[in-house]
């Protein structure tokens, strides 16, 4: 009766392990998937600002930057004004 309580124990503590190192390789694979999707759209806005810093040294409009990158006036209104420095 010992040998078949120290089986079932073990079959627990073994299939929490699994358990375990499945939610564990589950949460890395989010968090690797979270931190390309970030550092995609970093990139993407990165590349916005540069191609406004660009639009704005060829002389044209707040309006026309923003209608051209999707950035807000705002942001373009600051870019222009730390070139301008």
């Amino acid at each position: 009766m010992l040998m078949t309580e120290y089986d079932y124990d073990t079959d627990i503590a073994v299939q929490r392990e699994e358990a375990y190192e499945a939610g564990l390789s589950k949460g890395l694979q989010q968090g690797i998937s979270q931190g390309i999707s970030q550092g995609i759209k970093q990139g993407v806005y990165q590349e916005k600002l540069e191609t406004a810093k660009n639009f704005i040294s060829m002389g044209l409009s707040i309006e026309q930057i923003a209608k051209g990158t999707g950035l807000s006036l705002e942001v373009i209104q600051t870019l222009k004004g730390s070139q301008e420095v």
